[in-house]
């Protein structure tokens, strides 16, 4: 399957992804951070990560790194701890 399309969608607070065989992905951003808890330095990096580049964040979210990302990037868009 080839990704045609992807985006947050600000009214469902989902990351949505479009294949071309039809099939589409919908990644509740809320249910996310739910199971990682993170720090509101962290939250600043994924919320960042969601508005300016939703694929890069649907990749973390699969492969279970989006934690480990937040923690690495905290306060290169913004908070520091």
């Amino acid at each position: 399957m080839k990704k045609v399309f992807w985006k947050f969608n600000i009214d469902t607070a989902s990351v949505v992804l479009r294949f071309d065989n039809g099939t589409e992905i919908s990644i509740y951003a809320p249910g996310v951070d739910d199971e990682i808890c993170p720090t509101v330095p962290m939250q600043t990096e994924i919320d960042w990560l969601i508005y300016n580049e939703p694929l890069t964040y649907a990749k973390l979210v699969f492969s279970g790194k989006l934690e480990q990302y937040a923690k690495d990037m905290t306060g290169t868009h913004g908070m520091i701890d």
